[in-house]
């Protein structure tokens, strides 16, 4: 593994769920054969980097990424991540705690991440504040059947073979979709994920609830972007929303088509 390609970005700071997100992101970049690049923002300018993050980098290095790198910047986390995104692997932020000097609450500068930037974005979270992240179990998908969803269960599917992880696949349909519904899901794991082996989850339900109701047995859940790009910018769709805010395990929103509002 070179690590020639883009980077696992992560915006860390001295919380715990910061150094979670950290620990978290270096698994993922040593499963996909990349570099770590650990990113401390700051608002004024420092060219040292504090001993919190060199020990944070240490670790995250013996969990066998390609390459691990501590960067202090100057910004806020939003606009240097959304810049970063653009060449990067995977922007991955957590639910931070409120004492950190400089937070990245989900409340503020994931959704707007990850409906904007240019890569997939990782929003670490565990089962209850101040749990740790799951790091076994399943990698949860939701799909509609339709290519919409195409770019979530490509990447879920990478994600479930890098980390020699399970693959559980959950279409959400109404009562009245039937054979069509199952139809077009088959073609899309034809067209997607051929030959990888998948668990097939299909349920009458709300996407939302769906998801929520699997997520807790889950590694991390996948969902598309599936965004709207109203007068004032870009926003998530309402699942992929609550996912973000309320789901107790990663959730990883992978660009992809949006649809003017």
């Amino acid at each position: 593994m070179t690590g020639d390609g883009p980077p696992v970005v992560v915006g860390v700071d001295p919380s715990d769920s910061a150094r979670d997100a950290a620990f978290w992101a270096a698994d993922l970049a040593a499963a996909r054969g990349c570099g770590l690049l650990l990113l401390h923002l700051t608002p004024s300018r420092s060219a040292s980097v504090p001993g919190w993050l060199r020990e944070i980098a240490d670790a995250a290095e013996r969990a066998g990424a390609a390459w691990v790198t501590a960067e202090v910047a100057c910004g806020t986390p939003f606009d240097v991540l959304l810049t970063r995104s653009h060449r990067a692997a995977m922007v991955v932020v957590g639910s931070f705690g409120r004492d950190a000097p400089v937070g990245m609450l989900v409340g503020s500068t994931a959704p707007g991440l990850a409906a904007r930037a240019g890569c997939p974005v990782a929003v670490v979270r565990g089962t209850d504040e101040g749990m740790p992240p799951p790091r076994r179990g399943p990698v949860l998908v939701g799909v509609g059947g339709t290519p919409d969803s195409d770019p979530a269960l490509h990447l879920a599917g990478e994600l479930a073979a890098g980390l020699g992880a399970g693959l559980v696949v959950v279409h959400a349909r109404s009562d009245t979709a039937g054979g069509r519904a199952d139809l077009g899901l088959e073609e899309q794991l034809q067209r997607v994920v051929p030959g990888l082996p998948v668990e097939r989850r299909i349920v009458a339900d709300t996407a939302l609830r769906a998801l929520l109701d699997l997520a807790g047995t889950a590694r991390m859940v996948v969902v598309a972007r599936r965004g709207h790009v109203p007068a004032a910018g870009v926003r998530l769709g309402s699942t992929t929303r609550g996912l973000v805010e309320f789901a107790p395990c990663p959730v990883v929103v992978a660009p992809g088509p949006r649809t003017p509002a």
